[in-house]
């Protein structure tokens, strides 16, 4: 924001513009995560909550100027209203978005986990061997049984 040396101020960014464009970019990145998340592909998924970083490092200024506006006494009252507006429906949505996402990501750690716990446990236990009586001349202990199956677990 700059006042000009006739008594106008100029506003540096547009509050209510950047609000929504960078809500409108940030839920573009959001689907393409939550839709290879779906899918499972991780690899494309990391890839877009990377660019969501990403994009939010980038608009960092811009964001934190217009916020700033919709708290400046210096800013027109119908700029500070719309841009109050627009940041009253785009934090919520952004929050839902973000806690939904967080959500889907703590599931699939879980169901991972679980997955490696249990090929674990199986592939630490030891075989085991059990018998009974099906084949001619097998022998089950010291003694000859007529009949056995081994069967390994």
């Amino acid at each position: 924001m700059t006042n000009a040396p006739d008594g106008t101020i100029t506003l540096r960014v547009n509050p209510v513009e950047v609000l929504e464009s960078f809500t409108a970019e940030m839920t573009r990145l959001s689907e393409v995560v939550d839709a290879a998340m779906r899918e499972g592909r991780a690899r494309d998924a990391v890839l877009a909550a990377g660019a969501m970083q990403s994009l939010l490092a980038a608009w960092k200024s811009r964001l934190a100027d217009a916020l700033t506006q919709t708290r400046s006494k210096r800013v027109p009252p119908a700029v500070r209203l719309a841009a109050r507006a627009a940041a009253a429906q785009v934090l919520p949505m952004m929050r839902a978005q973000m806690r939904g996402l967080e959500a889907r990501i703590k599931a699939h750690r879980a169901r991972q986990t679980a997955i490696s716990a249990a090929l674990r446990a199986v592939s630490t236990s030891a075989p085991m061997t059990y018998g009974a009586g099906v084949g001619y001349g097998a022998r089950a202990g010291n003694r000859a049984a007529p009949r056995a199956l081994a069967l390994t677990v």
